[in-house]
């Protein structure tokens, strides 16, 4: 009876273990999701902050720290739908500027600041562009423009980003390192 009471005991502490483990896991997903991706699976800050942030790491199975130089430089991707994306997240938790292109479509969005009709100023390096944004069907801000804009050649070749809104100040300050590799990759394929 010794014996089996032990292997019982051994079975239930690993089970729980394990449940510990997920659960750290799960967490840094939930707050992934509530925070860079706005309560929106779909938002590319969300999968960003997943992969950078909640990567199984070591033995233990905990969400491992993202390298500080990867966390900032700008990231490419494609949504779901099949539209590529270019974009960092910025200084401030939750905050970042993506690039949009394909389908049609070509947009920047803000991340960080619910929609609402607002004028922004997108500086590059001391350049500012002021662009006019509308909400998305989730209330996220985006300004539509061709991939010529004048403001997107200065994301492709600047050193740092910021994003102002006129209400509230400065919602994004991010690197501008990357960006003219993730740039041209997304704009190669619109």
């Amino acid at each position: 009876m010794g014996k089996g009471f032990f292997i019982v005991a051994v079975v239930s502490a690993l089970a729980t273990q394990a449940q510990a483990q997920v659960s750290e896991t799960q967490q840094c997903v939930w707050a992934c999701l509530h925070g860079p991706g706005n309560r929106n699976p779909a938002n590319p800050a969300y999968h960003q902050c997943v992969a950078a942030r909640c990567a199984e790491g070591g033995d233990q199975g905990q969400a491992a720290a993202p390298p500080v130089d990867a966390r900032r430089q700008w990231v490419t991707g494609r949504t779901q739908s099949g539209i590529g994306y270019a974009g960092v997240d910025g200084a401030l938790s939750g905050s970042g500027l993506y690039y949009f292109c394909g389908n049609g479509q070509s947009f920047l969005r803000v991340v960080g600041i619910d929609g609402g009709e607002r004028g922004m100023i997108v500086d590059v390096d001391g350049r500012q562009f002021p662009l006019s944004f509308l909400p998305n069907d989730r209330n996220q801000p985006e300004s539509r423009l061709s991939p010529t804009a004048p403001v997107i050649q200065a994301l492709r070749s600047g050193n740092r980003v910021k994003v102002l809104s006129y209400e509230i100040g400065a919602i994004v300050d991010g690197t501008l390192a990357g960006s003219g590799r993730a740039l041209a990759q997304v704009i190669s394929s619109c």
